[in-house]
């Protein structure tokens, strides 16, 4: 998942029977290996990657998690008109992301890639939970997803061990919030009561020592696609590793996109998803949902760093981000 896993508790003095939070914490965060090895492209070992070896044939069958992941994945697919693809995995080995080392395909590259990308090319029985693959070259990549699977699963096991409160914080785009991170008489002494939650700060998509906004985040999770760390400049132009598998070029016209769901699964593939759409798709499909579903749409502005803000949905802001404006319903503290 090319991040550290980060979990933050309100005191790590407590303890949960005879056991200590620490102890208990490490305990759940030692399954995320196991997540890990079963969803990694990078581990000729994990089921994805016999699902990927076995293109074009009969399939495998996968264990009950896996099948549940790739059947949500098949439906984030259809809800995104195919913006959130886990086949995309050719097109990004096209463009070179895969080894982390971009470059810029020619049209033949990339219409052959595109020949092997596509929702529809993957087929699952749920009476054997076998997984395969319509045409030799397919491949799955769970990169927009598996982390947010693996934080809904670290996630159930703190709460399964008694622990009420808590942040899981995955790499700088993936966050899930539990209960408060203050007890009453800890808050910050306001004029008014700040929401309840996790303080949570989101960073500027080209400075990441910069924090563009913070908000209070409780029972909830935030994720952040944007492609401000995974690029390359050819001939002038920017490229980034967000890949478009509709068309087979890099997503368009944000530099990031953050939105709050329920769960973090569906946190990191929708703001992938998203974050392809572009603006004005992204904006629709927000504004679509009831509730507004809450999203902050970060595009380039005419200075280098500055950035234009849009948002939909309600925030409960701690920081609002300067000159930013609703395009849906919003709120402010």
């Amino acid at each position: 998942m090319a991040c550290d896993f980060v979990v933050l508790v309100r005191d790590e003095h407590q303890s949960i029977g005879t056991r200590s939070v620490a102890d208990v914490v490490l305990d759940q965060l030692e399954r995320v290996d196991g997540i890990e090895k079963r969803l990694t492209v990078y581990n000729e070992n994990s089921e994805i990657a016999a699902i990927n070896r076995s293109a074009g044939g009969d399939g495998v069958c996968v264990s009950p998690e896996t099948f549940a992941l790739l059947r949500h994945a098949q439906e984030l697919n259809e809800a995104t008109g195919g913006a959130f693809d886990i086949t995309a995995g050719p097109l990004v080995e096209a463009w070179g992301f895969t080894r982390r080392q971009g470059r810029k395909p020619n049209r033949s590259e990339i219409e052959a890639a595109r020949e092997l990308v596509g929702g529809d090319g993957m087929s699952l029985d749920p009476a054997t939970r076998r997984v395969s693959l319509a045409k030799p070259g397919m491949r799955l990549n769970l990169g927009g997803i598996g982390k947010g699977e693996a934080i809904d699963r670290l996630a159930t096991g703190l709460k399964a061990a008694g622990i009420a409160s808590f942040l899981i914080h995955a790499g700088q785009s993936s966050v899930l919030a539990c209960g408060d991170q203050f007890d009453s008489d800890e808050e910050p002494q306001a004029e008014s009561a700040p929401p309840r939650g996790w303080l949570v700060g989101l960073a500027h998509p080209t400075k990441p020592n910069r924090r563009l906004a913070g908000i209070w985040l409780q029972d909830a999770a935030l994720a952040t696609s944007g492609s401000g760390k995974q690029f390359f400049h050819h001939r002038g132009q920017r490229y980034g590793h967000v890949i478009d598998p509709r068309t087979g070029q890099p997503a368009g016209d944000l530099l990031s996109l953050s939105l709050v769901t329920d769960r973090a699964v569906d946190a990191d593939a929708l703001a992938t998803g998203l974050f392809v759409m572009g603006r004005e798709e992204a904006t629709r499909f927000a504004t679509a949902e009831t509730p507004v579903l809450p999203l902050i749409l970060v595009a380039d502005a005419s200075r280098q760093d500055d950035v234009e803000i849009a948002t939909t949905g309600n925030w409960a802001w701690a920081e609002p981000p300067e000159g930013w404006s609703d395009v849906g319903e919003s709120v402010s503290p």
